[in-house]
């Protein structure tokens, strides 16, 4: 008997083929173009076109509709954890975390855009993002850690406050007297 829930596939005891880890991706970005441009209308035929795989390889990795979706979403995060890690090896910790939470508004108003596009039709868009936006605090605590270390940002500064301040100027990025100038103002909060 397996531990799946109904509608649920087991989890497989062998590691996935290069080329299905790589065609997944494939499928994933493909969608990913494809939702941003066309929003959900797109057909998983048409994904799979773009994605240069066939529809059967579409239908292997994902079941429905929702669970690429889901998959599109999850993506989105780990592109910013990608990105937050990368920063953290810089010789200028508050530099660094001034630039990755710029990247962080500006990407994420993207992101936020495509999530509140997709999030009816997904299929647990929490479960599905709940890993990567973990990776994503934690590789925003080590950038804020380091910035603090380095006497760059507000020593008082803690996690709560860095995400009421990337709230803020989010929210003053979208804004339509906003942009880059009320959200960098926002941003000052560090100092």
């Amino acid at each position: 008997m397996t531990n799946t829930k109904r509608g649920e596939r087991p989890a497989s005891r062998r590691p996935q083929r290069a080329d299905a880890v790589a065609n997944r991706a494939k499928v994933v970005a493909a969608a990913r173009e494809a939702f941003v441009a066309e929003g959900l209308t797109v057909s998983l035929d048409e994904i799979a076109r773009r994605a240069g795989v066939g529809a059967g390889t579409v239908h292997r990795h994902f079941r429905t509709k929702a669970e690429l979706v889901d998959a599109v979403l999850a993506a989105a995060v780990e592109d910013l954890v990608v990105a937050a890690n990368s920063y953290a090896s810089s010789d200028d910790p508050g530099a660094a975390l001034r630039d990755f939470l710029v990247r962080l508004v500006t990407e994420g108003a993207a992101a936020h855009d495509l999530a509140a596009g997709l999030q009816v039709d997904a299929g647990n868009a929490e479960a599905a993002t709940s890993g990567p936006v973990a990776d994503l605090d934690r590789a925003m605590s080590l950038l804020l850690s380091r910035a603090r270390d380095a006497g760059t940002v507000r020593p008082d500064l803690d996690g709560g406050d860095l995400a009421a301040i990337v709230a803020a100027a989010h929210a003053a990025y979208v804004h339509p007297a906003g942009g880059d100038r009320a959200m960098m103002l926002v941003l000052h909060a560090l100092d």
